[in-house]
């Protein structure tokens, strides 16, 4: 995980020196092709699957035969979604989703959903370039853009957290 932070990081900074100044659209998706040619296309297609990636609520039943010894363990899984930001680079990533409000633990010989614990999402900071419209364009003629960094929180698990009481 943190080498493609690293990998990210770095194209993102090569795309931004490449382009400070104002560029056509053609210019800016060469530079944008480039970039991830350099640096490997995998990074921004992510081919994340899970067991529950259809899943639309908590999947209890999947942890029934749970063998752990540590009967104060908790889980709070997530799903991978795919986003898309139009005019970002890159233009679309991965993001998790809790599938429980609570989290999953045993008791006993019984696991349950316990709403003793909330799942929360856990957000990182990634930087992304967004496209930004240069002003005064070339003379009224073909648009021009300039790429800016961003900072989008981005979360990335689930984690159980005690509810505030």
């Amino acid at each position: 995980m943190r080498l493609n932070q690293i990998l990210i990081g770095t194209v993102c900074l090569v795309a931004l020196c490449a382009c400070k100044k104002c560029v056509s659209v053609d210019d800016l998706k060469k530079i944008e092709e480039k970039a991830m040619r350099k640096h490997g296309i995998g990074i921004w297609q992510h081919s994340i699957s899970s067991p529950s990636s259809d899943a639309t609520g908590c999947p209890v039943d999947l942890y029934q035969n749970w063998d752990s010894k540590d009967e104060k363990r908790s889980v709070s899984p997530w799903k991978y979604t795919e986003v898309t930001r139009e005019g970002y680079f890159p233009p679309s990533y991965m993001e998790a989703q809790c599938l429980c409000k609570g989290c999953i633990l045993k008791e006993g010989n019984n696991v349950i959903e316990s709403h003793n614990f909330n799942s929360k999402p856990l957000v990182v900071s990634r930087m992304f370039l967004r496209r930004v419209l240069c002003e005064g364009g070339n003379n009224g003629t073909a648009k021009t853009y300039k790429l800016e960094r961003v900072q989008l929180d981005v979360a990335v698990g689930c984690i159980c957290v005690r509810t505030r009481s």
